[in-house]
Formats: C-alpha cells, structure tokens, sequence
C-alpha cells in the first residue's frame, strides 16, 4: 500500500487572507516600513499575481528590500508576533478541524507556498506544522541578514510540481499518494500533479476548470456549504 501525503497551499486555502499582503499592511502599520507608495505598489503586484503573470522574484526583491537593515533574526521574530496576532484570526475553521483530524491520524503533511519562507513557517505552526513540514520561498542569507534574491528554486506555478517532487525523493515518498488543496490557478500544475485535489473557494473561472478537470469544490469560512462536484 503506498503511503500518502496531505499537501496544502496556505493563502486562501488554510488562511481566508493572503500572508504576504497582510505582512506588508502588518510592516506599515508597526511603523517598521514607512515609504507611503509601499502598499500601492506592494497591490500592484499582486494583481500581476491574480493575472498569473508575477514575476515571484520580482515581489521579493520588493518586499525584502524595505528590511534589509534589520537581521534576519529580528524579522523572523516579527513574522512569530505578526502570525500571532494577525494571521490566528484568519485561519479557516474548516482548514484547521481537517489538520487536526489528519495529525491524530499520523498522517504526512505539508505547506507549500509561493510566500517567503518565513512568513509560512510562522503561520504553519499556528496549526502546529514543523518547520520541516513547509516548502516555501526560501530567501539569500547574507551573514545574519536577509538578502532579496530567491536562494533555490521557488514553488511557484509549476516551480510547486518540481518543488515537490525534489522533497518527495528526498524522504523516499516518489511513490506516495498526493492530495492536495489550493484556491488558485497558479497550482493547476500540481493539481494535476496530484492523485487527488480540492479547490477551495475558487474564482468563478477556476471554478469552471475544476469542473472540467474533476476536482471538488470545497466552500470554507464565510462561503461554507457542501462541497461541489
């Protein structure tokens, strides 16, 4: 019997908010990031992102630069407080009962995100995910300073599929059955990828290709219902 594994993207599929949006409005409203076009441009990217045409290199170089006089350790520590008091208030109830049910089961789980590496890791664990359980935007280390350069390959679109199978055969999983949960077109790639997948509260246009494609469709938080085939 082959193993499984339970894969989940993060924004929109475990969270109702993008982590990387809120994470910049969290750096403005701290006091930390105090440039008055950061959020406008910071949205304009995130348009190319919904578009399917960002660039993932380019939103990092953006919002790494505006921290690159503070260390590494610091921003991770904010990240903990921002994920504590900003991000527990958005994890879907629905996200968190189905976790809780697959760790009592013993089961392999894992997040993977096209966010910055630590802004994930600090929100999986809100829902008790080890930091070896996340496969994210890992970022250049400059002695004890973050760079804003991409260090690895980034899972992002199909950059995910590849990210995935690297982690897969590196803990011996190749053969393992994949599920996987998303809200976004940009996994279509591992969606298809995976044995079995669930789109959470699709966008009208995604919904019609996880019709097409077979993949139920899931209503959480506000949107909740019975899922859709």
């Amino acid at each position: 019997m082959s193993p499984e594994l339970y894969v989940f993207d993060m924004d929109f599929t475990l969270l109702d908010v993008d982590s990387s949006t809120y994470w910049c409005r969290y750096l403005v409203e701290k006091g930390i990031v105090k440039d008055p076009n950061f959020l406008q441009q910071e949205a304009a990217l995130m348009q190319q992102y919904d578009a399917g045409t960002m660039d993932v290199h380019d939103y990092i170089a953006f919002s790494m630069g505006v921290l690159s006089q503070y260390t590494a350790e610091q921003i991770e520590a904010w990240s903990d407080q921002y994920a504590q008091e900003v991000l527990s208030q958005h994890v879907y109830p629905e996200a968190r009962a189905l976790i809780s049910s697959l760790q009592q089961e013993g089961a392999r789980i894992l997040v993977i995100s096209a966010s910055a590496a630590f802004i994930v890791r600090s929100a999986a664990a809100l829902l008790g995910i080890k930091k070896d359980q996340v496969i994210a935007v890992e970022i250049e280390r400059q002695q004890e300073f973050y760079g804003t350069k991409i260090h690895g390959h980034p899972p992002f679109q199909g950059g995910k599929v590849d990210c995935l199978k690297a982690w897969q055969q590196a803990h011996g999983l190749e053969q393992a059955v994949v599920h996987f949960w998303t809200d976004s077109s940009n996994d279509l790639p591992l969606c298809r990828y995976a044995d079995h997948a669930w789109v959470v509260n699709p966008s009208a246009s995604f919904a019609e290709q996880a019709k097409q494609l077979g993949f139920p469709i899931l209503h959480w938080g506000a949107n909740a219902g019975s899922a859709q085939d």
